[in-house]
């Protein structure tokens, strides 16, 4: 057999199944989207799941699904851009359940527009959610989950757009750009500690949500070229993203097998985090926005025709 043939053979080895068959996990955002796909995924395998979100009736509603096909869960209201939230939640879920086997930090929002109209509570806004939330969850369970001594699982979502850059949606890319950079931090941070947990970053690509809508509801008005792009997305979204629970099964299946690199559609993916290699080895600069306008159909600003 070659290298490819037997790669492919150990592939095809289903492991989360029984990795995750039970023990507790917590994902925040996890009310609706990929977080909701991965609890409702996480408790048919068995697990028991915090179904954690600062929308506290989308968590109950989620979790009371779950419940009622069989599966455990439960619910907790948590604001991750609020350290004391996010360690309230964490001493609750060690106290009532002894451990967390697995922390998916999913929670995170978009914001559309250019750089330099971004206003001041917007950009705090991504950043505390998508940066700080990530930072407050791990700060207040990997030591607990140190302090446990069992293998367990940390993956942090951050996505294509933390490999690459994209017009229009800056606070979102820096966000993005630094949970991989933190996730990675972390792989090695506790390396030199010798800690039994797996560390995962996940790349998503285009999974259904209403991300690019809710951006839009936020966002001022006046800005064209951003509501066309993210209306544009949403569509897009909408006629070709996954299915969230069709994701989270590929994705957790990559978790339980110990990989780094998580993805949500394994061929765009891998060619997003080349076509970064590339732009870094050939010392290229950024992608010129304007094509992948055109191919949108987003028309562009007077002067860039």
């Amino acid at each position: 057999m070659t290298k490819e043939t037997d790669q492919a053979s150990a592939n095809s080895t289903v492991v989360a199944p029984t990795r995750f068959a039970d023990g507790v996990a917590v994902v925040t955002g996890a009310a609706a989207g990929i977080g909701a796909g991965l609890v409702r995924h996480l408790a048919h395998l068995g697990m028991l799941v915090i179904v954690a979100d600062v929308d506290e009736p989308g968590a109950k509603q989620i979790a009371t699904e779950i419940v009622a096909k069989g599966g455990r869960a439960e619910p907790y209201r948590v604001d991750v851009s609020d350290p004391d939230d996010v360690e309230g939640m964490a001493a609750f879920v060690f106290e009532s359940h002894g451990g967390v086997d697995l922390l998916i930090n999913n929670a995170g929002v978009e914001s559309a527009g250019l750089l330099w109209e971004i206003d001041r509570d917007r950009w705090q806004r991504v950043m505390q959610i998508n940066v700080d939330g990530v930072f407050f969850c791990l700060r207040s369970f990997v030591p607990r989950m140190i302090q446990a001594g069992t293998p367990s699982y940390i993956a942090n979502l951050s996505s294509v757009g933390g490999l690459n850059s994209a017009a229009v949606q800056s606070p979102y890319i820096v966000s993005k750009h630094a949970v991989q950079a933190m996730t990675e931090s972390l792989y090695q941070d506790l390396a030199v500690v010798d800690a039994p947990i797996q560390v995962s970053a996940v790349i998503p690509h285009s999974i259904r949500s209403d991300i690019f809508t809710s951006a839009q509801r936020e966002a001022p008005t006046g800005n064209e070229t951003a509501n066309e792009v993210f209306a544009a997305m949403q569509r897009d979204n909408v006629e070709k993203g996954l299915d969230p629970l069709v994701a989270a099964e590929h994705m957790i299946e990559q978790i339980a097998r110990g990989d780094f690199w998580i993805y949500s559609d394994d061929e765009i993916c891998i060619a997003s985090a080349q076509r970064r290699g590339s732009q870094l080895l050939d010392l290229r600069p950024p992608a010129d926005p304007r094509e992948m306008l055109l191919r949108m159909g987003v028309p562009l600003p007077k002067g860039e025709q």
